[in-house]
C-alpha cells in the first residue's frame, strides 16, 4: 500500500534527506559541542543524552523487537538496537533514506537483525503487538492524525511494552504543518498508554535558534552541496525556523502500553 505524505512532510523530505551533509553536521557539531551523538548521523535535534536516555528507558531484552517510526537514516535506532541487544525495525515514509539505513546496518554489522521498510504513523504495516519497545524522534510533528498515530503506536506493542518519543508541544497552530496539539498526554491516554514521564528537553529552544540561524547563514553552501536552488532552499529553512514561535516545548515522553484487563 503506497504512504501518503503531507506536503510538509514532503518538503521536509525535500529538504533534508539524501547523503549525509558535511555542513550540517558542522552546525550541528557547533551548537551541540560534546551532546552532539555524531557517530549516529542524526537528522534531528538529538543529544547524546537523551539516546543514552532512549535506551535506558526503552528497555527491551536482548533479541525482542524495537521499532523506530520516522527512523530516517537508521542511525540513531541502530545505536539503541547495539546499545540493548534489541532486533530492530525501522518505519519511514522515505526510500532514499531506507536505503541509507540498511547500508548503515551492513556497516555496522546489524544488518543480522535490523530490518527497514516503508510506512508511516498511522499505518506501520506491522502486525498487532508486534513490539516490546517503539521509539521515535523529533518525526511525530508530521503525522496529519495525531490521534490515529497514537492509536497505530498502542496497536503494535504488546501490553507492557514502552514507548519513548520526542515532539514539540504547540500553542498555536503552525503554518505549513499538519495539525499540532498542546499536550500529547491526552492523546497518549486516550489510545491506551500510561504516560511516565513527560518532560522538557534541556535547552530545546536555544539550540533551534542558533541551528536554524546558521542553516540560514550557510544556504549557500548547503545548496552547493545538495544541488538544490539556493532561493528555494533559503526560503524552506526560513519556513522551518517560523515555526519555533508556535511551539511551547519540546518534549521527551516515556509511555507503556496498559496491560490488558
Amino acid at each position: 500500500m503506497p504512504v501518503r505524505r503531507g506536503a510538509a512532510a514532503a518538503r521536509f523530505e525535500r529538504s533534508f534527506t539524501g547523503p549525509a551533509s558535511a555542513v550540517r553536521a558542522r552546525i550541528w557539531r557547533h551548537v551541540y559541542g560534546p551532546e552532539y551523538p555524531g557517530w549516529a548521523d542524526p537528522f534531528s535535534y538529538v543529544s547524546v543524552t537523551e539516546l543514552r536516555r532512549f535506551a535506558h528507558e526503552l528497555q527491551p531484552a536482548r533479541g525482542q523487537c524495537l521499532v523506530d517510526i520516522g527512523c530516517g537514516r537508521g542511525g540513531p535506532g541502530l545505536w539503541v538496537a547495539a546499545m540493548t541487544g534489541a532486533r530492530l525495525t525501522g518505519i519511514d515514509p522515505d526510500e532514499s533514506a531506507l536505503a541509507t539505513a540498511r547500508h548503515r546496518a551492513g556497516q555496522t554489522q546489524l544488518a543480522s537483525r535490523a530490518s527497514f521498510r516503508r510506512g508511516s504513523f498511522s499505518d506501520t504495516g506491522l502486525p498487532d503487538a508486534a513490539a516490546q519497545a517503539v521509539m521515535s524522534i523529533d518525526a511525530l510533528l508530521f503525522a496529519p492524525s495525531k490521534p490515529a498515530a497514537a492509536a497505530e503506536l498502542a496497536r503494535i506493542l504488546v501490553p507492557g511494552g514502552r514507548l519513548v518519543l520526542t515532539s514539540w508541544d504547540y500553542h498555536r497552530q503552525p503554518a505549513g504543518r499538519p495539525a499540532q496539539v498542546a499536550d500529547h498526554r491526552p492523546l497518549l491516554d486516550q489510545a491506551g498508554f500510561d504516560v511516565l514521564s513527560y518532560e522538557e528537553t534541556q535547552a530545546w529552544r536555544d539550540r533551534q535558534q542558533q541551528t536554524g540561524q546558521a542553516l540560514l547563514a550557510a544556504a549557500h553552501e548547503l545548496a552547493a552541496e545538495s544541488g538544490d536552488d539556493p532561493a528555494h532552499l533559503r526560503a524552506r529553512i526560513a519556513e522551518m525556523n517560523a515555526t519555533l514561535a508556535s511551539v511551547s516545548r519540546r518534549v521527551l515522553v516515556i509511555a507503556q502500553r496498559r496491560m490488558l484487563p
